[in-house]
């Protein structure tokens, strides 16, 4: 079938078709197919609570940050290998990383994550810990951080990057909140 009698029958495509030339335009770049296929497209109507594109947000921004701190941990218990073998500096192709350095910026990064996310979350009313209590792996990270908390108590670290990343924390729920208006 050439593409041109493929258009005149888009409109006869089921959703998982449909999916698939998407997605196929997509991987080949092409707008124009692209815009045909979602023109062509049988339209629902629905009414939401006008909550939902904060919630949509939240759920995503938890994803994230769950993700993330995941991320950081794995980096840091690779590190940390890395000092039990004796390592002083990391090589990343040509870079030479202080070991010392990585350690205490992932520490941070991680620190820094689980102070943003209850900063936010203590903005909109909402328990950081419960938030997440559905999420796989959530345990891994308030083990994580724990860890690193007890790690430095007798020197806590500068969390320098903090507003930086409740910032990043606020335009991620705008931007997502937004996608609902």
């Amino acid at each position: 079938m050439n593409i041109n009698t493929l258009r005149k029958n888009y409109d006869k495509l089921n959703p998982k078709e449909r999916f698939a030339a998407l997605v196929a335009a997509a991987l080949r770049n092409d707008d124009q197919e692209r815009k045909a296929l979602l023109q062509s497209a049988p339209r629902k109507h629905w009414s939401m609570p006008n909550t939902y594109g904060l919630s949509e947000a939240f759920i995503f921004l938890s994803m994230w940050h769950v993700i993330n701190q995941l991320g950081y941990a794995a980096s840091f218990y690779w590190l940390l290998q890395m000092d039990d073998l004796g390592e002083n500096e990391i090589h990343i192709g040509e870079q030479v990383i202080n070991f010392v350095d990585a350690f205490i910026l992932l520490q941070r990064r991680i620190l820094e994550g689980r102070e943003a996310w209850r900063a936010i979350c203590n903005e909109y009313g909402i328990d950081p810990d419960k938030m997440l209590d559905a999420l796989p792996y959530v345990e891994m990270v308030e083990m994580d951080e724990l860890m690193i908390t007890v790690m430095n108590q007798n020197s806590p670290l500068e969390l320098t990057d903090l507003q930086e990343t409740i910032n990043g924390y606020r335009e991620a729920i705008e931007s997502k909140r937004k996608e609902w208006e």
